[in-house]
């Protein structure tokens, strides 16, 4: 989604800006043809000898030529040698047409009139420094002046002019830009010795059409956009399906699914690569952690019957020792360690299990409470110079492995017991929170730093306050009491508590 998103603001800026340069050189033509089309009306009119209705019907049919809206948003002025011949009836009042900055034509003698001498003949303007003279056109040219053409095939549907052709004149033209009554104008013009023409056009027939270009892509822009974002949207989901696949593979991998791989389908070059990467690296992660779940497993299940026999073989020597001998006494540190290698074996042989994802679980319905308060019990035998207390629901029934449950809450009240204060207290409470089984140890402690909160259920490790050969333990208890609560369904954290306490919480599903 950002990928389409940011496509498409890329496109909408690379779109408005295109936008914004083709409306202003279409502005510029518009223009320029519209000046265009000013000079060469204005050339074609100067010469035109008319009348005031004359130029008044003309006017109306002008604005076509421009294609203007309304008369008025066009001007036409009409001077001769002897005054005002035609003025627009909206010609602005401030635009006084002597101080229009009409052009000045050149001061050559005008052309020469054609004599009648019964052959007609045409009159042309002598090189400078000669004498006018009489020029006989081609032979097999027809002098006469050709028929003037129908008025639909005059620029504009113009009428023809009445009377003779315009004579040829020495004029002058130029297209200026005037300000007048809040309106932009275009004026063209035309002087000669003896006329002077004016005509101007509203700046707005252009304005107008370049709004409506403006609010049409307006109109289309959102569309464009949005079918850009679609199209993008699509291709970038394509294109990132393999991305897609590497997660599903990633999230689905775990100590029971590391034989997942990506299926090679008709991916590009580079997620190809990137996919045989991935599953060499799941191939190997899945080899190494098999060795290492084998080894666990076996190192524990083979120790398990030599440690039996050592541990019988003892039992038997401290039987035949003299009773409180020195001897006995050693027997007995021996076979203390012993049963602690004994209970070290098992808990490697369930962590095995549990990472191999072959933990067997013999599920009963469990009377939690009845379990709970017997625990109570067992802490108050255990640790008498402890405040044990408790707060349990009655009717807790859970469906779990009794024997492995048992086995979570002895360690966890091991714990609160092990890494207690001197005359502190240990809290046990149970309840239903939200369909679930809740379970909270806490006990009196110095605190466990937290740096290590986050280590705490790493096997083999035991915070600092632990760190001394007094206190039993190897740092496998706490791994082994979540492995256990997860196979269940569970979890087993370690909660938020306040100064000099520790709490640990225990979740099951009903």
């Amino acid at each position: 989604m950002r990928l389409a998103v940011s496509t498409a603001l890329l496109a909408g800026v690379a779109l408005a800006g295109f936008a914004a340069i083709a409306w202003w050189q279409m502005r510029d033509a518009k223009i320029g043809t519209l000046e265009r089309q000013i000079r060469d009306q204005a050339e074609r009119e100067i010469s035109r000898r008319w009348l005031a209705d004359q130029w008044t019907r003309h006017e109306y049919n002008m604005g076509r030529v421009f294609g203007t809206l309304t008369i008025q948003q066009s001007l036409l002025l009409v001077q001769d040698s002897q005054g005002m011949v035609f003025r627009s009836k909206h010609w602005p009042e401030n635009l006084a047409p002597d101080k229009l900055p009409w052009p000045q034509p050149e001061n050559r003698p005008e052309p020469l009139e054609p004599h009648d001498t019964g052959v007609s003949t045409v009159a042309y303007p002598p090189p400078d420094g000669m004498e006018p003279s009489n020029i006989q056109p081609p032979p097999g040219m027809d002098a006469q002046e050709p028929p003037l053409p129908p008025p639909e095939d005059l620029p504009g549907g113009l009428s023809p002019p009445l009377g003779p052709p315009p004579r040829p004149r020495l004029s002058a033209f130029t297209v200026i830009s005037l300000e007048s009554g809040g309106k932009h104008w275009r004026f063209g013009l035309a002087s000669t010795p003896r006329e002077k023409l004016a005509i101007g056009v509203d700046l707005a027939v252009i304005e107008a059409e370049m709004t409506e270009m403006r609010n049409a892509f307006l109109l289309a822009a959102p569309l464009a956009l949005g079918f850009i974002g679609l199209g993008a949207w699509f291709l970038s989901g394509r294109a990132l399906s393999p991305i897609r696949s590497l997660t599903a593979t990633m999230e689905s991998v775990t100590a029971k699914g590391l034989d997942q791989r990506v299926a090679l389908r008709h991916e590009d070059e580079e997620f190809r690569r990137l996919i045989q990467v991935f599953n060499g690296m799941l191939e190997r992660l899945e080899r190494s952690f098999l060795q290492a779940t084998r080894f666990s497993g076996d190192a524990a299940h083979e120790l398990k019957t030599p440690l039996a026999i050592l541990q019988g073989q003892i039992e038997r020597a401290m039987a035949q020792c003299e009773a409180g001998s020195p001897i006995q006494t050693h027997l007995t540190d021996i076979l203390d360690e012993v049963q602690r290698l004994g209970t070290i074996s098992r808990k490697l042989l369930l962590l095995s299990l549990a990472d191999a994802g072959r933990l067997r679980l013999h599920v009963i319905r469990l009377d939690l409470s009845q379990v709970l308060e017997d625990l109570l019990e067992d802490a108050q035998m255990l640790a008498p110079e402890l405040d044990v207390s408790g707060s349990i629901a009655p009717g807790l029934m859970v469906e779990a492995d009794a024997a492995l449950l048992r086995q979570v809450l002895h360690n966890l009240l091991g714990n609160a017991i092990k890494y207690n204060l001197p005359n502190g207290w240990i809290r046990i409470s149970a309840s239903l929170e939200n369909g679930r089984f809740e379970l909270s140890i806490a006990n009196s402690s110095a605190g466990i730093p937290q740096a290590d909160h986050e280590r705490i259920f790493e096997r083999f490790y035991r915070a600092d306050p632990a760190h001394n050969r007094q206190v039993e333990g190897v740092g496998l208890g706490l791994s082994l009491s979540r492995e256990i609560v997860r196979a269940h369904g569970g979890d087993l954290v370690l909660a938020d508590s306040g100064e000099g306490e520790v709490r640990f919480v225990v979740s099951l599903a009903l």
